[in-house]
């Protein structure tokens, strides 16, 4: 049958056609048998190596819809639920809200093929009660069933403006063209949940490397604060016990009467003991690394505490501090005094940071399992490579004779007695540092292990 050239209308009932230039059509003959074979080969050599499912079924419709000169052409894939089938490929003005055409199955010519996966050809669409009002223009329909392991998966949908345009023929080669994409199908959609896989499989692997490392850090960070604790003990007692007679001496010498110049020289001498004792102080708090008092604290009150003993150095200069607690935060188990020493020894180095002027927060919240502290400040920031030094002992990114590099260390050494984390983040004009403790769990408390009682028998 001779065939008049097409025009696209814009209201399909079946599936969806494919946007294409608009050109003139010269009228040919319907496709014969040998024709159809042929245009399945060139499919066939198109999609070899394809496996991305749109791509796929863009393919098939463009090539059909070409080499057919078809009024519409779609493949529908069966949703998730397995009631409907969605298109997949080809476009329409008709489309649903969601932006993509489907049916339920049974309803019209394309449902009742999925429902009862056979090949269903409507010679005359105005003869058959299935189709659905609304695309006059196609007359002719050809709703083939996709298969994959015996079951239907999918639609190839094709439609012609005349009547009778597809035969058995037609029936049979694109038969073989629909098993083919149903395969094809279904190994590209296979071969996408496998590559989502391994996505998520060497996602899961590089966070547990990195989870892993953290924890060798923290522990090799602990076992680095232990060593060098049993270090500097007998050191600061070899040094305290020849500070204490310096100290005596220099005391006697400013009592008794000397020169000007001489008692210059003895309340040098003084000073110098005395900065010398604090050093010594300083080391054996780190040494000891007391266990520490566990009951049910409050931070919001810890920090109202320390933020009005320091309220001299806010007062110096520029420098603002402000607090954003939540009101609601829960207690946590922790020694009130140990960690006040440790927020105080982060805002004076966020003080020393800052210099004259800045803004120094601290902010409190409920993180789940935790509760969490931020001090912040808008100082220079700590360099990069100093990060992952700046808790070990004698580090400091101060002047000399400004820090001992102990400060730092021992808040570490107390927040992990306390069975929390310290973390730092640092950038120019931002550097936080955020100390994490586990929530009460309403338990009473072993201070001798510095344990929940509900943990003791464990231990």
């Amino acid at each position: 049958m001779a065939r008049r050239p097409t025009t696209r209308a814009n209201n399909l009932s079946v599936g969806t056609s494919r946007p294409t230039v608009r050109r003139p059509r010269v009228a040919r003959s319907t496709p014969d048998l040998a024709e159809s074979l042929a245009i399945v080969q060139r499919l066939a050599n198109r999609l070899s190596g394809c496996f991305d499912v749109t791509s796929i079924g863009d393919q098939v419709v463009g090539i059909l819809t070409d080499e057919l000169g078809l009024r519409s052409c779609s493949i529908m894939l069966v949703d998730s639920t397995g009631e409907r089938i969605v298109n997949l490929s080809g476009a329409s003005p008709t489309r649903t809200k969601t932006g993509r055409r489907s049916f339920r199955l049974g309803e019209g010519v394309a449902g009742s093929a999925a429902l009862c996966g056979k090949t269903i050809r409507v010679n005359d669409t105005r003869q058959d009660v299935r189709f659905l009002k609304g695309a006059g223009s196609i007359r002719s329909l050809l709703c083939l069933p996709l298969f994959s392991g015996g079951r239907v998966i999918g639609l190839l949908n094709l439609s012609h403006p005349d009547p009778g345009f597809f035969s058995s023929e037609h029936e049979s080669v694109f038969s073989i063209l629909a098993t083919m994409v149903g395969h094809l199908l279904t190994f590209a959609r296979l071969q996408g949940e496998l590559s989502g896989l391994n996505r998520s499989l060497e996602g899961k692997v590089e966070a547990k490397t990195r989870e892993i490392e953290a924890s060798q850090r923290k522990l090799f960070q602990q076992e680095k604060l232990v060593s060098l604790g049993t270090l500097v003990a007998g050191v600061a007692h070899e040094l305290n016990n020849r500070l204490v007679p310096l100290l005596a001496y220099s005391h006697v010498l400013a009592e008794t009467p000397r020169s000007e110049e001489e008692r210059r020289l003895v309340a040098a001498m003084a000073s110098a003991a005395v900065g010398a004792k604090k050093i010594v102080e300083g080391l054996l708090r780190f040494a000891r690394q007391d266990h520490p008092e566990m009951e049910l604290m409050h931070w919001n009150d810890v920090i109202a505490e320390v933020v009005d003993a320091l309220g001299f150095r806010k007062d110096s200069g520029r420098i603002t501090v402000r607090t954003a607690l939540d009101p609601a935060l829960p207690p946590v188990l922790g020694d009130a005094q140990q960690m006040g020493q440790v927020l105080i020894n982060l805002m004076n180095n966020a003080f020393d940071a800052m210099g004259e002027c800045g803004t120094l927060e601290i902010v409190s919240r409920g993180e789940n399992a935790h509760v969490d502290v931020e001090v912040s400040d808008t100082g220079p920031g700590i360099p990069a490579e100093a990060l992952t030094k700046i808790f070990d002992p004698f580090f400091t990114t101060k002047e000399v004779g400004r820090g001992t590099g102990l400060g730092l260390s021992l808040c570490y050494g107390m927040v992990r007695a306390h069975r929390g984390e310290i973390n730092v983040e640092s950038r120019p004009g931002r550097t936080v540092f955020t100390v994490r403790l586990p929530r009460a769990t309403g338990h009473a408390v072993d201070n001798e292990s510095g344990l929940p009682s509900s943990e003791r028998s464990h231990v």
